[in-house]
């Protein structure tokens, strides 16, 4: 599971939607796309990105820190879903710092991995190889490629785990 920011208005519009998105991709970084990955690219809005748990935890966090202010705003509502929705973020965030998690886990698309992958790695934490192939079995194909990056990806990552 993953979220989806929809950036709303026009350039440097500054107003966000987030919703959660399921499985699949909407990234071209391979060259053949599978029926799932092409019905979710069909599905996302062209301005769209996709966030990890921990990228959501951090936006909302941001929001509920906020929460007095808006709610004084009439323009504003805040859905009644806020809490779940910042509630499942935080109970799936593995890590310490989203930030770090990108960095870590950007370069994988020059190995063949795709944007929603690289979500649901940093989303489900893997501790091992193995795992990464039997939840993510998209990878497979380009297993030759990615297996070592991927292995060097999980190391960084186990090493910015958040205690729970």
């Amino acid at each position: 599971m993953y979220y989806v920011l929809i950036r709303e208005g026009s350039k440097g519009g500054k107003a966000f939607t987030a919703g959660k998105g399921g499985k699949g991709s909407a990234s071209n970084a391979k060259p053949a796309m599978s029926d799932a990955e092409l019905k979710l690219q069909l599905d996302m809005s062209p301005n769209s990105i996709l966030l990890t748990n921990c990228e959501a935890a951090e936006m909302l966090q941001k929001i509920q820190g906020h929460m007095a202010i808006l709610s004084e705003d009439p323009k504003i509502k805040i859905p009644e879903s806020f809490d779940k929705a910042f509630q499942y973020a935080k109970e799936g965030n593995h890590f310490t710092s989203a930030k770090l998690v990108k960095e870590i886990l950007e370069p994988l698309k020059d190995y063949g991995v795709n944007d929603g992958e690289i979500c649901m790695i940093a989303n489900i934490g893997p501790e091992t190889i193995e795992e990464v192939y039997a939840l993510i079995p998209s990878l497979k194909a380009t297993r030759s490629i990615n297996e070592g990056k991927i292995a060097e990806a999980l190391t960084a990552l186990a090493n910015i785990k958040a205690s729970k």
